[in-house]
């Protein structure tokens, strides 16, 4: 049953989008994102809205309304206000129309939808920068029940630094989106572990020991490079992590970024297939990218409960898949930066950045890659990440990859 479920996995994957459709359309999560005169916002929903109206309001109030939709209290509170955005405040009305105000500090020039496909409405506002809006203008207030009175408008988030003494100061430096959003925790994950051994390589060289060593030196190295930074493992001996707790330990310590270390293999030993490569979680668009993918979904063949996975619905599947789609542009990113410090280190050749229906990265709620640091059935590879120096030399590529994604990363948060 746990092999049949693994390819289903994948076909459910590749035809996540299609089957979303079908259904209500169920909002995921609102992003605000300002770039001087012009905003985007981007719903993140399971399916297609078919009706979408955008009105210009008073008072710097952009206006979406979408009909026959659903949405929770999470997805309807996930935006945060940035510089330039005094609140952004959404609704249901009369059962199954989403209204949301966003309401900034200048007035709204023209709004205009940008996009509209099966996972997202895209929304372009764009100001008037020589029109702005009095502080003492007030937004739409928030639905209340009746004989209840409004709530009041919270504060704009600070972005300066706080006084030295002033709690409430410090308090609101601290929730400001740069605060929240800032690099300071990164999981790394070692592959496999206690009784799943993962591959076998030549020379009777363990997966699991690989991963291990590696990451561990990967994490010594994000140190000295990231000073402040907090770097964690998933498993710091031989233990066996089930593939679902491995995402809940990253979301659990507040991860910013989720890193799982494998190692290659092909049924053969000698093999010629060599080569360090990244994967982002999507539908495989390759039989070599499905094949490491079901390699590596295998051990959960070895977890005690394993219905947790056949009872994955559609629906779930769908979920998930669309979770992770909101971190899409920073996963490939963060792949792609590892990727060019490995191949500059000019130890293995370069097998580029694939996309795969790993389950390990399904449960991360940040951006994640999974990396396969080389092939341990190839002789060359075997030995190299057998070796201390092998493994440290990939570390270092690694954690330096890592340093030059943080660094675009951080550039984008303060932009914002």
């Amino acid at each position: 049953m746990p092999t049949l479920w693994l390819t289903l996995f994948l076909l459910i994957l590749s035809t996540a989008a299609a089957a979303a459709q079908s259904a209500v359309p169920q909002l995921r999560d609102i992003t605000v994102a300002p770039s001087g005169a012009k905003t985007t916002i981007t719903f993140l929903f399971t399916g297609r809205v078919k009706t979408v109206v955008v009105e210009p309001k008073a008072n710097g109030v952009a206006q979406v309304r979408m009909k026959s939709v659903k949405a929770d209290s999470k997805a309807l509170n996930s935006p945060l206000a940035k510089p330039g955005v005094r609140s952004v405040r959404a609704h249901i009305e009369r059962t199954d129309v989403l209204v949301t105000n966003v309401t900034f500090t200048q007035n709204v020039a023209s709004m205009t939808v940008a996009q509209r496909d099966s996972v997202s409405v895209v929304v372009v506002v764009k100001l008037s920068p020589d029109s702005p809006v009095s502080a003492a203008a007030t937004s739409p207030a928030k639905p209340t029940k009746k004989g209840t009175t409004p709530k009041k408008e919270p504060a704009e988030p600070r972005t300066t630094s706080p006084k030295a003494g002033n709690s409430a100061d410090a308090t609101a430096d601290a929730t400001s989106p740069r605060k929240r959003w800032a690099l300071n925790t990164i999981i790394i994950d070692p592959g496999h572990g206690g009784k799943d051994p993962g591959a076998l390589g030549i020379g009777d060289i363990q997966e699991k020991d690989v991963t291990l060593a590696t990451s561990k030196k990967i994490r010594e190295e994000l140190k000295k490079l990231m000073p402040g930074v907090k770097v964690l493992l998933t498993r710091e001996d031989d233990t066996f992590v089930e593939l679902y707790q491995r995402g809940k330990i990253a979301n659990k310590a507040g991860g910013k970024l989720f890193v799982s270390i494998h190692c290659n293999s092909m049924p053969e030993k000698p093999h010629p297939a060599s080569g360090f490569e990244c994967y982002i979680i999507r539908p495989g668009r390759s039989t070599d990218a499905t094949r490491v993918a079901l390699r590596e979904n295998s051990v959960i063949q070895l977890e005690y409960d394993q219905e947790k996975y056949a009872g994955m619905t559609t629906e779930t599947t769908i979920m998930a898949a669309m979770a992770q789609s909101a971190f899409a542009r920073f996963s490939e990113t963060l792949a792609q930066r590892i990727r060019e410090s490995v191949r500059t280190a000019d130890i293995l050749p370069d097998r580029g950045v694939h996309q795969a229906g790993f389950l390990v990265l399904v449960g991360a709620s940040m951006p994640s890659v999974l990396v396969e640091l080389g092939y341990l059935s190839n002789e060359h590879d075997a030995e190299l990440l057998g070796s201390k120096t092998g493994q440290r030399t990939l570390a270092r590529s690694v954690a330096k990859g890592i340093k030059r994604y943080a660094q675009e990363y951080e550039a984008i948060i303060r932009e914002e």
